[in-house]
């Protein structure tokens, strides 16, 4: 599983030639020619890391595309070096988003020492998280309705549907992000945000209802700072409205995990919650 570059330079000489010392170095190597082309192959295969060329058919392209690349979701995320004749260039977060500039003429050494650098701090986990998300899809890929089945499997995976997840699937199915988050957002079962490391399902069935648990779920909300549906911001707590826990004879209920709490008054949440906060 060969880590991916792209690199987007219009000099012929210099991809040909740094394309044979990138693959000598054990990388996988895709090219561009111009920057509209290589956005849109950094947005198709997903590379690793870009290499830029700052001057191409005009002499900002570089910065231009390095913008977008920032500004585009699907991309934002892959480590961009830029490569410069101008001397005295910096990485800026809003006029140069890059992680680093090279100056021309281009230093073998420092290059794949740089490289190197970047892969081994966030191309390697980048890869293989790509890699388990191609698996993924590959298991599902010729069935009719596969989206939902590998929307399934991601979320039985990471608990979630992480972003960048879907703008893999977008990629490897060929399908319109639109759709993939119509179809996220229309079943209960998927979540777009983390699960907390407890899960606290608190029951609205009938009985509970009646026996006080929309109070108790103020107080929770209350307590945590989360409407039902989210995750508390340390990561701790996801909570979630359910429809019954089988428990209507301990009425009002709320589940921790598998732990079930029966005849719950809103006086007791911060201690049971206590509970948990203290084990972590």
């Amino acid at each position: 599983m060969k880590n991916k570059i792209l690199l987007i330079d219009d000099d012929k000489a210099f991809v040909t030639s740094t394309t044979s010392l990138l693959e000598s170095a054990g990388y996988a190597v895709l090219h561009s020619w111009n920057g509209q082309d290589g956005f849109q192959k950094a947005k198709d295969f997903s590379p690793d890391i870009i290499v830029l060329d700052m001057m191409m058919s005009y002499n900002t392209e570089g910065v231009e595309v390095a913008k977008a690349l920032s500004g585009d979701a699907a991309t934002r995320s892959i480590p961009v070096i830029l490569l410069t004749a101008v001397k005295g260039l910096k990485p800026d977060s809003k006029e140069l988003p890059v992680k680093t500039v090279i100056e021309k003429p281009v230093d073998v050494h420092e290059f794949l020492k740089v490289i190197k650098g970047f892969i081994e701090r966030t191309g390697e986990e980048r890869r293989h998280f790509i890699y388990n998300i191609e698996k993924i899809v590959a298991k599902w890929k010729d069935n009719k309705g596969n989206l939902i089945m590998v929307l399934h499997a991601i979320q039985n995976e990471y608990g979630y549907v992480p972003r960048e997840v879907s703008f893999e699937l977008s990629r490897l199915l060929d399908v319109p992000l639109a759709r993939i988050y119509e179809v996220i957002t229309f079943y209960n079962y998927f979540k777009l945000d983390p699960p907390g490391k407890h899960l606290i399902s608190i029951c609205m069935g009938t009985a509970c209802y009646l026996k006080g648990t929309p109070s108790i779920l103020d107080e929770l909300k209350n307590v945590l700072n989360v409407e039902e549906g989210q995750t508390t911001k340390d990561g701790l707590f996801h909570l979630q409205i359910v429809r019954c826990l089988g428990c209507c004879g301990l009425a009002p209920v709320i589940m921790i995990d598998e732990k079930i709490y029966g005849k719950v008054k809103k006086d007791q949440v911060a201690g049971i919650l206590a509970e948990y906060s203290h084990e972590d």
